[in-house]
């Protein structure tokens, strides 16, 4: 857990800094849309992924940061969707992804949301590469819940680059 926590504040950090390099560890791979493809090297191995953030935000206290979407491919899990809310997560609070008619529910925990489900991950991406948007309902740690959105244009490039990084077949 350790291992992904370190990793997903990897990402917030290529986000909130995309002008930085690590001294050359993270390397954007494109940019496709709205959806900016990333990889780093951890433990030895590489980590791809692909993320954007809500185009659209409602709810929250004024003046939050949105959250983003992540679909991050590491050895031997590939596809893992996750979402940043950078405010924070209302203690064991769960948040709804939607996508198309479809629903999920994910889990909390600090500032990062998981799927529950098992398999609910493949099942996403494959509505992500078809939908036009990703809607995400959650609660903040405080303040009133919110409603994102987060476009979709360029999240089926997004994802073809940082499968070809990381050896992901489809």
């Amino acid at each position: 857990m350790f291992v992904l926590r370190v990793g997903f504040l990897l990402a917030s950090f290529c986000l909130a800094f995309p002008s930085l390099t690590w001294a050359g560890e993270a390397k954007t791979l494109g940019e496709f849309g709205a959806w900016r493809a990333i990889v780093y090297p951890e433990s030895g191995q590489k980590v791809c992924y692909a993320t954007a953030f809500a185009d659209q935000t409602l709810g929250g206290d004024k003046g939050r940061k949105p959250t983003f979407l992540l679909v991050t491919h590491r050895a031997g899990d590939p596809g893992q969707i996750s979402i940043n809310g950078p405010w924070g997560f209302k203690k064991e609070s769960e948040v709804e992804l939607q996508v198309g008619a479809m629903k999920n529910t994910l889990f909390t925990k600090g500032e990062f949301a998981w799927t529950k489900q098992q398999g609910a991950d493949k099942s996403i991406v494959g509505l992500m590469l078809k939908g036009h948007d990703a809607v995400i309902h959650a609660t903040p740690a405080h303040g009133p819940a919110i409603t994102d959105t987060i476009p979709l244009d360029g999240f089926g490039k997004a994802l073809a680059a940082i499968d070809k990084e990381c050896g992901v077949k489809r």
